[in-house]
C-alpha cells in the first residue's frame, strides 16, 4: 500500500520565485526553454506530494527544513501534517540563509 499523496502548496514568496523564474527563462531563452523548466519545477513539485522526505534536511536554515536541488534551482521546503509548504526556490548559488526567515 502506498503513502497518503500530500498537496504541495507554494507559500506566498515561493510563488513569487516561480513565476520570476519563468519569465526570467522566457524572456532569457524563449518560450520552450520556459515550459521545459516549467515542467522540471511541476515534476518535482508532484513528486514531494508523493515523497515528502526526498529532500535533505537542512534544520539549520530553520525548523523543519528540507532542500530539494532541481536543475539550477533548489525548493526549501517543511513537511506539516496536511500539506507540503514550500517557502521558497531560489538559484543555487543563492544566498539561502539571507533569503529564508525562520
Amino acid at each position: 500500500m502506498s503513502a497518503r499523496k500530500r498537496p504541495v502548496r507554494l507559500a506566498p514568496d515561493a510563488q513569487r520565485d516561480y513565476d520570476d523564474i519563468l519569465l526570467y527563462s522566457f524572456l532569457t531563452w524563449g518560450e520552450l526553454q520556459m515550459l521545459q523548466y516549467r515542467t522540471s519545477l511541476d515534476q518535482a513539485l508532484a513528486e514531494l506530494g508523493d515523497y515528502p522526505e526526498i529532500g535533505r534536511q537542512r534544520d539549520q536554515l530553520f525548523p523543519g527544513c528540507r532542500s530539494l536541488h532541481v536543475e539550477r534551482h533548489v525548493l526549501y521546503y517543511r513537511i506539516k501534517d496536511q500539506e507540503i509548504e514550500i517557502a521558497r526556490i531560489l538559484h543555487e548559488h543563492a544566498d539561502a540563509v539571507r533569503h529564508l526567515k525562520p
